[in-house]
């Protein structure tokens, strides 16, 4: 599409040229009116995703390193993520100073040989998912200190439940996996099973156990306050399904007879699902951790403190992730060195991981906890193109979707 599609909303010599790149899509900002005046160099480079395969979006984004109003930007897309590509969009697109990324080492290798002088910053909002994805990772592994059977004598040890949406994380994690060793891409393992290449990449790059956790984790079924109910009764000898939900029905049970029969069905061949106490899931546990203290309600900040005196390994994973949003929101990256010490001497496993990796991009993370660089704007755009999108699938078409984003 034709620079003249887009109207600048900038003027004057305070208008910076801006880049913006990405795996999917890159975008090349030119700040400045037609021919008249030559385009000044690029100041910072940050991430642009353009959502969907097929999308070819121009739009006006705030780049943070534009002191004054948003610069035209140019939307493009690159056939992959691969180094030699970016470095080859670098190389045709000269001049960047200041090159705002996530840490995808494509980029790294990218940016060393097509701009060796730029400055690399590690991109906040993408440092605080990464360490998201640690912490959770550790509440998933210890979840089981958060889980107190109601009535652990009165029930046996049960096996694990196999349940048609286990059955197909199994078939689905083989299937991937088993591709992905013949050396097919992700792209092309999605086409293949029709899933999404975001979908191939977590079956690809998580355990299976893990995968079957998240699954279980799955929010709360109708049946499941009156769980121990049931099998307390059934071990007391009412093995009758019907009578079982006429019982649960006076308690306050607003689900159907089939629901009862099944897990009864489960008790008789020893699959049954424990009765346990409510727990909060992982992600939520994340959730209340990962946000600042004063902007949680009273009643996420006791059901934290319950986690944290259950689960010491969880306490520790909140008190260094909580220490390192501090040096993020308080641009404190002088302290990341003892930060990275503390995390791998004595950290939980996924904590230590995550500091390992900043250990190798000490340098683009420290610029990225000092300096005021972030491409957090752009991801904020990318959030809105997203939402857009979705609301708009299969009613629209493309021109209104570009008529909405860009207006």
């Amino acid at each position: 599409m034709p620079a003249s599609d887009f109207r600048g909303t900038g003027s004057g010599p305070d208008r910076a040229a801006t880049s913006f790149f990405d795996g999917g899509a890159v975008g090349d900002a030119v700040g400045c009116r037609g021919a008249r005046r030559p385009p000044r160099r690029a100041r910072l480079c940050a991430k642009l995703r353009l959502y969907g395969r097929r999308t070819s979006i121009l739009g006006e984004l705030a780049a943070p390193a534009v002191p004054a109003r948003a610069p035209r930007i140019l939307g493009g897309r690159v056939p992959d993520r691969e180094t030699g590509t970016l470095a080859a969009w670098l190389q045709e697109h000269p001049g960047a100073e200041i090159i705002c990324r996530d840490r995808l080492m494509a980029f790294t290798k990218a940016i060393r040989q097509a701009a060796p002088d730029a400055l690399e910053v590690a991109d906040r909002w993408h440092l605080l998912q990464n360490l998201s994805t640690a912490v959770e990772k550790t509440c998933r592994w210890h979840r089981d200190c958060l889980r107190r059977p109601v009535e652990p004598e009165a029930s046996p040890p049960l096996a694990t439940p196999d349940t048609p949406l286990l059955d197909r994380i199994r078939q689905r994690h083989a299937e991937v996996n088993e591709l992905a060793a013949t050396g097919l891409p992700l792209n092309a393992i999605g086409t293949r099973l029709r899933l999404d290449s975001k979908t191939v990449r977590r079956y690809r790059n998580k355990d299976l156990a893990e995968l079957l956790a998240s699954a279980q984790d799955r929010g709360h079924g109708v049946l499941d306050p009156f769980m121990a109910y049931v099998q307390h009764r059934f071990h007391a000898g009412c093995t009758s399904s019907m009578q079982l939900h006429r019982e649960v029905l006076a308690l306050g049970y607003t689900g159907g007879y089939h629901v009862v029969h099944r897990y009864v069905a489960t008790i008789r061949k020893g699959i049954a699902v424990l009765a346990r106490s409510n727990t909060p899931r992982p992600r939520d546990i994340t959730s209340w951790i990962m946000h600042p203290e004063e902007s949680l309600s009273t009643s996420d900040m006791a059901q934290l403190a319950a986690v944290r005196s259950a689960c010491a390994v969880i306490a520790q994973a909140c008190d260094l992730a909580r220490e390192f949003t501090d040096m993020l929101r308080q641009r404190r990256g002088h302290m990341l060195r003892d930060w990275i010490w503390k995390a791998e001497l004595g950290g939980p496993d996924a904590i230590g991981i995550f500091a390992d990796s900043i250990r190798q991009d000490l340098h683009a993370v420290t610029a990225g906890l000092t300096l005021p660089y972030s491409s957090g704007i752009v991801e904020g755009h990318v959030n809105r193109i997203k939402t857009i999108k979705r609301q708009m699938y299969g009613r629209a078409s493309s021109a209104l979707l570009r008529a909405d984003i860009l207006l």
